[in-house]
């Protein structure tokens, strides 16, 4: 009987263990990037298909993404200042709906060479850039590398743009990344929005979780965690143009938030400062018409916002 009953925990043992592990390492990607529907279009630069999304006329506006973000992110900013400006928002290499290419350099000061040769592309000489999350140090480096190309800078909730300390790569950890972005995703439901409930969170989540789908999205991560060891830090000194940044109150996916805004305005004394009431890392999605207004003010321009609940209403349809 006891043998029979150590049977059977065992076999329990095995099962669950086989279940965690499938969890752990089944990947949810099932779309050739070729064949995934994209909302924009496609510009070819030195070799990586980079995707794009444009509206308006006027002096130019370049976005750039975060982590696991897309030009989705900037819906609100381009409905807003496509009234008089060109505004394009581009998925970064590897992100959102552009080419997953395997191997080569994934670093962000490649991301930043990338944008600049996108610019190129694209006719714009100069522009006013704004950044998320990791798109703020991707558009940061190009301000470092050519100062002269950026009219305005806006860093949102921005990576400090110094080396992160991460842990060892090893090669059995590939397999596990599945897991591990499964625990992001959860995460991101909870940390991203100071109050998820003043937005469709499921609708918003979805729409960020759709490129996820495209094969080779992990191989970015995994590109990612070897090549920003190996990226300088930021020299602060040689970004010279007028910046803004813009900061959440309620801040929760950046570690040591107000030690990291601190750390920016000293290495940026000539920055504009703005903090948006009850937002979270998230601000731009969260509160737009806030966000918007300074945005304006910082271009000094006349605001003129759409407010609050029309946006979270176009979140929603």
């Amino acid at each position: 009987m006891k043998k029979m009953m150590s049977t059977c925990v065992a076999l329990i043992c095995a099962i669950g263990a086989f279940i965690s592990l499938r969890w752990l390492t089944k990947s949810r990607e099932d779309t050739d990037w070729r064949d995934a529907a994209k909302p924009g279009k496609l510009i070819n630069v030195d070799g990586v298909g980079l995707h794009f999304v444009e509206a308006g006329n006027g002096p130019p506006i370049i976005m750039i993404h975060g982590f696991g973000g897309q030009t989705f992110s900037f819906r609100y900013q381009m409905a807003e200042f496509a009234r008089d400006h060109r505004c394009v928002a581009i998925d970064l290499k590897g992100f959102g709906y552009s080419e997953r290419s395997d191997g080569g350099d994934y670093s962000l000061v490649e991301q930043a060479r990338l944008a600049l040769r996108a610019m190129d592309e694209l006719g714009i000489d100069k522009a006013v850039l704004i950044g998320h999350s990791m798109g703020g140090e991707v558009v940061a480096r190009v301000a470092e590398m050519a100062p002269e190309r950026v009219e305005k800078l806006v860093l949102v909730a921005t990576a400090p743009g110094y080396p992160l300390w991460l842990g060892p790569r090893l090669p059995f950890m590939r397999a596990f990344l599945p897991g591990f972005a499964r625990l992001a995703r959860r995460n991101a439901r909870k940390n991203l929005f100071f109050d998820p409930k003043s937005v469709d969170l499921d609708a918003i989540m979805a729409e960020y979780e759709k490129p996820g789908r495209i094969y080779g999205s992990l191989n970015t991560v995994w590109q990612m965690w070897r090549d920003v060891r190996k990226q300088p830090k930021i020299d602060h000194a040689k970004i010279t143009m007028p910046v803004l940044i813009l900061w959440g109150e309620k801040e929760r996916v950046l570690p040591f938030d107000q030690r990291l805004l601190r750390w920016l305005r000293k290495r940026l004394p000539q920055a504009e400062v703005v903090t948006i009431p009850r937002t979270g890392h998230m601000l731009l999605e969260e509160s737009p018409t806030a966000a918007n207004e300074a945005l304006r003010r910082f271009l000094g321009e006349r605001a003129a916002p759409v407010g609050d609940k029309t946006a979270v209403r176009a979140a929603r349809s």
